[in-house]
């Protein structure tokens, strides 16, 4: 019995040392392979770089072209013959000037008509006949004013497209005026970079026009439609100029970079001096390669020569660990 206890005895201790060699080895091993001090690896000016202080912005970008603050066809709400144009292409024009009118001479009949009926019969008509003349009146008098084209907002006449003597209906554009105030650029987001978008963020304009210069502006609105063209799915987003310019053209081709993050006065290395340890479950393996059971996935970036460093820092070449488990250095995103 005493010899039986021993045996066990003995077996006991054996499994203590081996498991704590082990536990050494496999420590050292962890150490080693991170190891790139004190190697024979030759590192070239190429693979080394300074830790350096600057600033960091992240961006989308996009295209787009310019376009007015406002912009507006002017057209009559009346038939008529052009009596008078009193602007030309290339006019600036402030809010309520008149720009162009109509012979007005069967207005002013028909409301002088009008006011005198609706005067008449304020004195001796019944109720729904004052309400009545009274509404032909309003009307009378609307279309008078109607025959002078007045500039909706202050801006520029960009076209003008009748003359007097034109006839022309209803609803026809005669004029067209921009409000270039100032300006704004519609582009489409592609729709996975739509989620970093939000209004108030900076925005960096190149135009085609301007080579070498850098305008500033921010995101006014994100709209709440996409568009699909040949698949590919995007999200209109408005952008403002913070400033304009008169040589600025409607139409003008820009580059728009929108300023998602940014980071001022940070320590700043390479990305791809980084690198994250994943712990993985090993199986089978041919001397090649090694099939992953758990922690990696199909597609994943792996470094494949970290432990090349690893093996040159070690005294014997080698490495041990347990069967079963490793690592791999995946590259920091």
């Amino acid at each position: 019995m005493k010899k039986r206890w021993l045996i066990i005895g003995v077996i006991i201790i054996v499994i203590i040392i081996a498991l704590f060699i082990g536990g050494r080895f496999l420590n050292r091993a962890s150490e080693e392979e991170l190891t790139v001090q004190n190697t024979n690896i030759k590192i070239t000016p190429q693979m080394v770089t300074s830790v350096e202080r600057g600033d960091l912005k992240k961006t989308v970008s996009t295209s787009g072209y310019l376009q007015p603050a406002d912009e507006k066809a002017l057209t009559f709400s009346l038939n008529g013959e052009i009596e008078e144009v009193l602007v030309s292409e290339g006019k600036r024009v402030t809010e309520g000037e008149a720009l162009v009118r109509l012979e007005k001479s069967q207005q002013e009949y028909n409301y002088l008509k009008a006011k005198n009926t609706y005067e008449l019969i304020k004195t001796s008509g019944s109720e729904s006949e004052i309400k009545e003349q009274e509404l032909n009146f309003q009307i009378a008098k609307k279309n008078l004013e109607d025959t002078t084209l007045k500039a909706p907002f202050s801006g520029l006449i960009t076209e003008v497209s009748v003359k007097p003597g034109d006839y022309i209906n209803s609803g026809r554009e005669v004029a067209y005026i921009i409000d270039d105030s100032s300006y704004k650029i519609e582009v489409a987001v592609n729709e996975i970079d739509s989620l970093e978008i939000e209004v108030g963020q900076e925005a960096i304009i190149i135009l085609d026009a301007f080579p070498g210069r850098e305008f500033s502006g921010r995101v006014t609105e994100i709209h709440n439609y996409t568009q699909n063209v040949n698949g590919v799915v995007t999200l209109p987003v408005t952008v403002q100029l913070d400033k304009t310019d008169r040589q600025f053209k409607p139409g003008f081709s820009a580059l728009v970079e929108i300023i998602i993050g940014k980071a001022e006065g940070e320590l700043l290395v390479p990305i791809s001096a980084l690198l994250v340890f994943t712990p993985v479950k090993v199986g089978f393996s041919d001397g090649v390669y090694t099939a992953i059971e758990e922690g990696l996935a199909e597609g994943e970036e792996i470094v494949i020569n970290v432990f090349e460093f690893a093996k040159a820092g070690s005294k014997n070449n080698t490495t041990q660990g347990v069967p079963g488990m490793g690592g791999f250095m995946r590259p920091k995103k």
